[in-house]
């Protein structure tokens, strides 16, 4: 496939983007599923095109806008060409001939945005007059909201968001095998992995990999799963014959975390509002052999009628921003505003009251996002302590980690910020950006 080939793919899949409701990885997936023929090089180059303009995209636009020029998913690519793509990158001259020689090229990109090759005068890419906001790849009021909760070190929090992610796995002990055992089966895939730092069951890739298609995968002996979500779960103290509710459960994950430390003793109820993750859901559990996990799907209002006061611990694994995870969709920023986090915001509040009403006395609850915002963590958690008096006591997440985690991988507990809550700062970690934060009810 000749270069002009891939840039009408790259134009196809942009258009296909913005036009859909698709997320990126999926639109890219199936595109490359559904064009077989595209070799491997090809997909590469069309991949990092594609994926360079998605995580730079407010970047590319305002050069644009600066030289006064439509924006126009041609004059992107254009972009991306001269400042990002390695083959063409600060050669205008060998983009100008690439596009005005090409007459299939032509068809496709208009002739404005070829005349506007002619008089092209890019500086730097990073610009200093871009605003602060166009630079992070993020909302203004998002920035705001990390600045806000990372006070020294909110720059590399925002650039963190916006690096390419990495590919963690857990070891389901249910089947039997050890983290080491594991490491070994995978030599054969070729991929260099290294155990987890911090999550005793967990192992990283260091190269991506489509491991869902391997054996042990298959078998039930490994999840994909982050390894901050691996610890969020790890960390709750859940022991074999709790009775133990995941509210918003969704695929599962944290579920099958919490089976595998229970040793399939005692019950976990997985409860969501979306029938098509719950079927998921119980797909793993059976690929995993996780048998004390019962699966309930409930409506938008729900009630706890019948639940209250019956569970050793409740875990709330709230929808939210998703932000601490964006490194893994970029695209997720886009759709993304003031109105949604707000919507979330009183959707969480919610599921605290009534996931409050389910613990036992003496039981514990444990509130967790996979974002970094205040609005979604630390104020969330602020507002429940006011409204819920003397009932609920705040428990330190550093003695949680010392009874549940250090005995097993011999860290010290590594995310003391003076408070009694976990923020994972994902640019120190290389975590994705979780909130923790758990409560114990008086007896």
């Amino acid at each position: 496939m000749l270069d002009y080939d891939r840039v009408s793919c790259v134009l196809e899949l942009l258009k296909s983007f913005d036009h859909g409701s698709k997320i990126a990885s999926k639109l890219i997936q199936n595109y490359f599923r559904s064009n077989k023929n595209i070799g491997s090089k090809d997909r590469k180059f069309i991949s990092n095109c594609f994926w360079n303009i998605i995580k730079h995209r407010n970047k590319i636009n305002w050069h644009l806008k600066n030289h006064n020029l439509k924006v126009t998913f041609e004059k992107q690519i254009i972009l991306e060409l001269f400042f990002l793509n390695v083959d063409y990158k600060n050669d205008l001259p060998k983009i100008k001939t690439f596009f005005l020689f090409n007459n299939k090229l032509n068809k496709n990109f208009k002739d404005d945005n070829l005349q506007s090759l002619e008089y092209l005068n890019f500086e730097k890419f990073i610009n200093s007059e871009m605003p602060e906001y166009v630079y992070y790849e993020l909302p203004e009021f998002l920035l705001a909201s990390i600045k806000r909760n990372f006070k020294f070190d909110w720059k590399n929090v925002a650039l963190s968001l916006n690096q390419e992610s990495f590919v963690d796995l857990r070891i389901n002990t249910l089947k039997n095998k050890s983290r080491d055992e594991i490491l070994a089966s995978l030599k054969e895939i070729n991929v260099p992995c290294k155990i987890s730092k911090f999550s005793p069951l967990g192992i990283r890739l260091l190269k991506r990999f489509p491991i869902n298609g391997n054996k042990l995968f298959k078998s039930g002996n490994i999840e994909i799963q982050g390894e901050a979500s691996q610890l969020s779960a790890l960390i709750l103290g859940a022991k074999p014959g709790m009775k133990v509710a995941d509210i918003c459960a969704g695929a599962g994950g944290k579920s099958l975390v919490l089976a595998d430390v229970m040793k399939n003793k005692g019950r976990i109820l997985s409860l969501d509002i979306n029938q098509k993750r719950l079927k998921r859901a119980r797909l793993r559990f059976k690929r995993a052999g996780a048998h004390n996990v019962e699966t309930r799907l409930v409506d938008i209002n729900w009630s706890t009628k019948g639940l209250e006061k019956k569970f050793d611990l409740v875990l709330i694994d709230a929808p939210c921003s998703g932000i601490g995870t964006w490194s893994r969709s970029p695209d997720s920023r886009f759709n993304f505003n003031k109105k949604k986090l707000a919507e979330l915001i009183n959707i969480q509040s919610e599921l605290l009251a009534k996931g409050s009403t389910m613990v036992a006395p003496g039981g514990k609850l444990a509130y967790v996002t996979c974002s970094i915002l205040p609005e979604e963590g630390v104020d969330q958690i602020e507002k429940f302590k006011m409204s819920a008096n003397r009932d609920f006591s705040e428990i330190d997440m550093s003695i949680m980690w010392n009874n549940n985690l250090s005995l097993t991988n011999s860290f010290q507990y590594p995310f003391d910020d003076g408070k009694k809550s976990i923020t994972i700062n994902p640019a120190i970690y290389k975590l994705d950006g979780f909130f923790i934060s758990m409560f114990q009810r008086k007896r």
